[in-house]
């Protein structure tokens, strides 16, 4: 049985947390060695591999494949056993729901969280892209879906400086207003409060190396 504590890396987390609330022209923040490195590893070994419960994004907008979690469906998650899944990824999973983790990501931004959102598994290939967007354009704060996006990435052998990484921009217009692009996709976490200003995107990736990684939501 793995420990909680034994998960996610809280004192990288926290060193980041000034950083993340401080950040214009909305909070960010970028993480490396999220996950303890043995857990870390085990989900890295077990991540999903792809097969016919995959999707390919038929948006022009981006390109990807996903996969849902379970009894997950695309806007909710559900705290459930999956038994494709390895153990650590069904642990890490329910991991999610807890009041420890949702009390933790809280104090990292700063952000009031109550509740896990939405899960996903991602896998970029060479050339995928994500055109710069953000969520909640022209929609007030008390009607937004979620509060959070959260990206963790588990791309071994990531080459520094290679394109295909989430960054954050301060529009949506093209790749000269980038604010921030992780480099580094092995065992990394990029995260944003949801404003409407909260670009992102991804440049066309450029490695053979799939960028296997995870996206969810808070509220």
């Amino acid at each position: 049985m793995v420990e909680t504590n034994r998960i996610i890396n809280w004192d990288n987390v926290f060193a980041n947390s000034n950083t993340f609330k401080n950040n214009e022209p909305f909070p960010f923040g970028f993480v490396e060695d999220v996950f303890h490195p043995d857990f870390y590893d085990a989900l890295y070994r077990t991540f999903p591999k792809e097969d016919d419960t995959w999707e390919s994004s038929t948006n022009i907008s981006r390109s990807s494949s996903r996969k849902l979690f379970g009894k997950d469906i695309k806007t909710k998650a559900v705290d459930d056993v999956d038994p494709t899944m390895s153990n650590e990824w069904n642990k890490f999973h329910h991991y999610l729901f807890s009041k420890d983790f949702i009390a933790n990501m809280s104090k990292y931004t700063g952000i009031p969280l109550t509740a896990l959102d939405h899960f996903i598994f991602i896998n970029n290939h060479k050339g995928d892209f994500n055109i710069p967007h953000a969520h909640h354009i022209d929609v007030p704060e008390n009607k937004y879906a979620y509060k959070l996006t959260v990206l963790m990435y588990f791309a071994k052998g990531w080459k520094r400086g290679d394109t295909g990484g989430t960054y954050v921009s301060r529009t949506d217009e093209d790749e000269s207003d980038i604010i921030f692009e992780p480099t580094n996709l092995d065992n990394s976490m990029i995260s944003f409060k949801e404003t409407p200003i909260s670009f992102h995107g991804s440049r066309p990736m450029t490695s053979d190396i799939v960028r296997h990684s995870i996206q969810f939501t808070m509220l």
